[in-house]
């Protein structure tokens, strides 16, 4: 703490003594209204055992006015002043104003007596300091017509019960307007400071701007700075506002709703420009190279159900009524269309087995070249493009085929077609046998039967079986189910139509079933005999050669008796596949149903 020395030094009257009283306190002090503010008093004598008083002056007109006394045994606040209520005095002479207002700002005189060694005193000016309240601003109605060359006024900025009165800055987008050169030269502002019956200060700005078109989203505010104890700059910012601004405009903007368009669909067309003037909008369309005028009203237009023929150039113009400036935009706009499919020939498509290089085109007329596919059942791609192409036709191309076209960047508009291709030609048969165990050895006999005419089928055995038959769209299952047998069984199924016929037969063994199409021998098992009858020679010789056979009469033993095994072998011979179907309908063994539960 900073005190200054006491204004007045008394000498004492005693021969050979010299005595003196000094008093040190804060030279300025500042304050805050409405709170408490203490005034140091230190008196400093060079005869401590001096009895002494104190009292506290105030300056009051230019007129000095005691506020408190103290001496050895009494003190006092004085009656009738304007601290007699709000003022105290601690023991080390220490004057506490609570709570400070605003006529406190004047200088207060501390004043010490020792008798006779005299007296001293010192001064403090007490400055005083109110936080303004929050700015507020007023944005002016109206717009501001960037043709204007006169600043005109954009806004107002108030802040009240300041003090002392604080200062007010405009800025634009955190800059201050009086800090740049060329915001400066379009600004103006007008101060106002109102000191209102309290004392306090209301302060009213008022900023008057030439903006430019850059302002359009710009952001305006004022900042209100002020000083408080103890040496502290502060500021409080009011809302921030935008002005609105009238510009021409420079361009036109022509817009649709939807990126791709087909027909029967809604189109919406806007034209915007980018100016706030008032302006008139036109649209059109290109037609025989005239341009033919649309109705409207404001700056959009609906069309319903588009179709093929709406596709063309559109566009709007833009009129400012100010300038009376015109501007253009226009867009081609495509209108998709995709026309019912057509197929080359017609049909029925009836083919017999062995044609060649049978085609059918799929076509459809489309806005733009269309992507063809066809597919055969469950969506397998069967052929890419318009050409379905059967090289050698074959029972298995019969079924249904569709032809599925799309446009290509449009993918709700699609078109499909179906069609049944029929294939004539005899029966083919594939065969299957399987055995399986169910209370004794049984064989499971699959036969598929396939032609059209569908296929009569017919099997006979020597021994009763369980026969079914499958009858299905273009083919023929017939299932059996029978117990192996001791000896041989033979088993014939056959298929007819009126274009021929084709049967299998079965040999069913004990311990061999065998399968083999009519007129056909079984040389597979004529050359597995003799390698098997080989390998078994070369081992007897082997074994021979080592001793371990005798030669004698009484030491051979019998090669020709083979050994008996319970194993059931079935066994089929035919190159032939069975198609998936088969499968499918021979079910699991373990369900086949006996001959005994039949």
């Amino acid at each position: 703490m900073c005190l200054t020395p006491a204004l007045v030094t008394l000498v004492l009257t005693i021969p050979g003594i010299i005595a003196t009283v000094q008093v040190s306190t804060r030279p300025v002090l500042e304050a805050e209204i409405k709170k408490a503010i203490s005034i140091p008093c230190v008196p400093t004598i060079s005869t401590p055992n001096t009895t002494k008083y104190i009292q506290w002056f105030v300056m009051e007109k230019n007129v000095r006015q005691r506020i408190y006394f103290q001496d050895m045994e009494n003190s006092t606040v004085d009656a009738g002043t304007d601290y007699t209520s709000r003022i105290s005095v601690d023991k080390t002479y220490t004057l506490t104003i609570d709570p400070v207002m605003l006529r406190d700002e004047r200088t207060f005189h501390c004043q010490v007596g020792a008798g006779p060694v005299g007296s001293g005193e010192a001064e403090t000016l007490l400055k005083v300091y109110a936080a303004p309240d929050m700015p507020v601003i007023e944005k002016k109605s109206g717009t501001i017509s960037l043709l204007e060359t006169e600043a005109k006024e954009i806004a107002s900025c108030v802040t009240r019960n300041g003090y002392p009165a604080p200062s007010v800055t405009w800025y634009k987008d955190r800059t201050p307007l009086h800090a740049d050169p060329q915001l400066r030269n379009r600004t103006s502002v007008r101060l106002q400071a109102i000191e209102e019956a309290n004392g306090l200060y209301t302060m009213k700005s008022v900023l008057s701007y030439i903006p430019v078109k850059q302002d359009k989203d710009a952001l305006f505010y004022c900042e209100v700075s002020y000083r408080m104890p103890v040496g502290i700059d502060m500021m409080k910012e009011s809302a921030k506002i935008s002005i609105s601004i009238s510009y021409p405009p420079e361009n036109a903007e022509f817009l649709i709703d939807r990126k791709v368009l087909k027909e029967m669909d809604n189109m919406t067309m806007e034209c915007r420009s980018d100016g706030t003037s008032s302006v008139d909008y036109t649209f059109f369309k290109i037609l025989d190279g005239e341009m033919v005028h649309i109705e409207s009203t404001g700056n959009k237009v609906v069309m319903t159900a588009l179709s093929r023929k709406d596709s063309g150039l559109y566009g709007c113009k833009v009129l400012d009524l100010d300038t009376y400036d015109e501007f253009v935009s226009n867009k081609t706009i495509m209108v998709h269309y995709l026309d019912p499919i057509v197929l080359t020939p017609k049909g029925p498509y009836v083919f017999t087995e062995g044609d060649k290089n049978v085609r059918i085109s799929c076509e459809a007329g489309a806005s733009q070249r269309p992507t063809v596919e066809w597919t055969k059942g469950k969506k397998t791609v069967v052929s890419t493009g318009k050409w379905l192409k059967l090289h050698m036709v074959e029972l298995e191309h019969a079924g249904n085929y569709s032809c599925n076209v799309t446009v290509p960047g449009v993918s709700s508009l699609s078109r499909q077609k179906t069609i049944s291709i029929v294939v004539k030609g005899p029966p083919h048969v594939n065969c299957t046998a399987e055995k399986f165990q169910k209370n004794g050895p049984y064989v499971n006999l699959t036969c598929v039967f396939r032609g059209d005419p569908i296929p009569v089928v017919m099997c006979n055995a020597h021994k009763e079986p369980t026969l079914t038959y499958h009858l299905q769209k273009n083919y023929v299952v017939s299932e059996l189910i029978l117990p192996l047998p001791t000896g041989e069984l033979q088993l014939t199924c056959n298929g007819t139509n009126k274009h021929g016929n084709d049967d299998y037969l079965f040999i069913v063994q004990g311990d061999v079933a065998q399968a083999k199409s009519s007129g056909g021998v079984v040389i597979v098992v004529i050359i597995v005999c003799i390698l098997l009858l080989a390998i078994l020679g070369a081992i007897l010789y082997f074994l021979y050669k080592k001793g371990k056979i005798p030669c004698g009469r009484s030491g051979k033993q019998s090669i020709t008796q083979a050994e008996v095994h319970d194993n059931i072998v079935v066994e089929v011979k035919n190159d032939q596949k069975v198609p998936e179907e088969t499968v499918l309908l021979q079910g699991v063994n373990g369900d086949k149903k006996l001959p005994s539960h039949q």
